[in-house]
């Protein structure tokens, strides 16, 4: 029975991890196409893209998991089915929960997998992308501007730089800020380079003027050494609001008041706390929902098509539940309960169904007027 359960529990575990490894690399390839603006435009290096889509890896891999290990499941009970393994299996003794075992103690293990993700790696990957790519786009965009061409820095601000020296100096520069909550200006100097500061990227700018119009005036300020702030200000990186997918499960649960931010946000944030817990739980359900269109089936030569469709229409169903939930708990946190409901239900129920006993009904024999029926092709003495 150890073999038995061993053999099982390794091929199911062997097609969930190539199943993980296919999805996430195919879902990284698309997410990733934001970070090639980096690459193209703002000058980021091979490694620095690498790092930056690895940080995504986590999320990916807590969202996929679940659905690699059903799919796993399916593949495997199924393949052992047309082969006739189970059939070998329960001549042997082995019972319906028995053969059920090895999916459950992978779907166990993907759990565990599951929460270290979304516990941990997760807010701290989130978090460490957020400052990576901030630190990114403000020393990259400042450090490779490219001549003859206007850049986007920040929201509001533009700047233009007509020549760039193989020293680092630059040559004809001309930055315009455009935003509503502030005085609009622009600035033109002759020259100037680009320095590093504890505040972040600065440009400092030689021979040049400060235009702006206010109360219907233009003014026109002189100067021989002036300073340009691209944004990239680390002290308000680090004021910056975190998100939810950045926070972890104590500042998820219990927000706190001190922010208005938390307060205004705070279904959300708890919500978001409910899901951490509730998706490491997805592996499990989608594996006893597959456990039981195969193994409560009824054997036929023919396959067992509509018993996978079937499966495959469950796990959606819980799958769309669980987001479309998640998503309306965050307004209305009367859902919560539903939220869990469509996690734990189905895996409740196909346990139940499989720890229950099979009853096998002994078929009447036609009845026939006359007596015995005789075999086809065998005919009556």
């Amino acid at each position: 029975m150890r073999q038995a359960t061993s053999y099982m529990a390794r091929q199911i575990a062997t097609v969930t991890l190539f199943a993980t490894v296919v999805l996430c690399v195919a879902v990284l390839l698309v997410q990733s196409v934001r970070l090639v603006d980096l690459i193209v435009n703002r000058g980021l290096g091979i490694a620095q893209f690498g790092y930056m889509a690895s940080l995504m890896v986590p999320r990916f891999v807590a969202l996929v998991m679940p659905i690699a290990l059903f799919g796993a499941t399916l593949f495997t009970y199924n393949r052992m089915i047309n082969d006739s393994e189970l059939v070998v299996l329960r001549s042997a003794g082995l019972s319906t929960w028995a053969l059920s075992r090895p999916a459950f103690l992978v779907g166990l293990g993907a759990s565990l997998v599951c929460f270290v993700l979304t516990l941990y790696l997760m807010p701290l990957s989130a978090k460490e992308m957020r400052f990576h790519l901030e630190d990114t786009r403000s020393q990259w965009g400042a450090a490779l501007l490219q001549e003859g061409k206007f850049t986007t820095v920040g929201e509001n601000a533009t700047i233009f730089v007509r020549e760039r020296s193989p020293g680092g100096e630059l040559q004809g520069i001309l930055y315009n800020v455009d935003a509503p909550d502030q005085d609009s200006f622009t600035v033109i100097a002759e020259r100037g380079a680009v320095v590093e500061t504890d505040e972040g990227p600065r440009i400092v700018v030689v021979n040049g003027t400060r235009q702006s119009f206010s109360d219907r005036k233009m003014h026109l300020v002189r100067f021989d050494r002036s300073t340009i702030d691209l944004g990239g200000n680390r002290e308000a990186a680090e004021n910056y609001w975190d998100q939810p997918e950045e926070r972890f499960l104590p500042r998820l649960l219990n927000p706190g008041t001190s922010d208005p931010n938390d307060v205004y946000y705070r279904d959300k944030l708890i919500a978001e706390g409910h899901g951490r817990l509730i998706l490491p739980l997805l592996p499990l359900s989608y594996a006893a929902v597959a456990l039981v269109f195969l193994l409560r089936a009824q054997f036929s030569r023919r396959g067992n098509l509509t018993g996978l469709l079937m499966a495959v229409g469950v796990m959606t169903a819980i799958l769309v539940g669980h987001l479309s939930l998640l998503n309306a708990a965050g307004r209305q946190p009367e859902l919560l309960p539903m939220l869990w409901a469509n996690a734990l239900v189905p895996f409740i129920v196909s346990t139940l169904i499989l720890y229950k006993p099979r009853r096998h009904r002994r078929r009447k024999p036609p009845a026939v007027d006359g007596g015995y029926e005789a075999p086809q092709g065998h005919p009556a003495e």
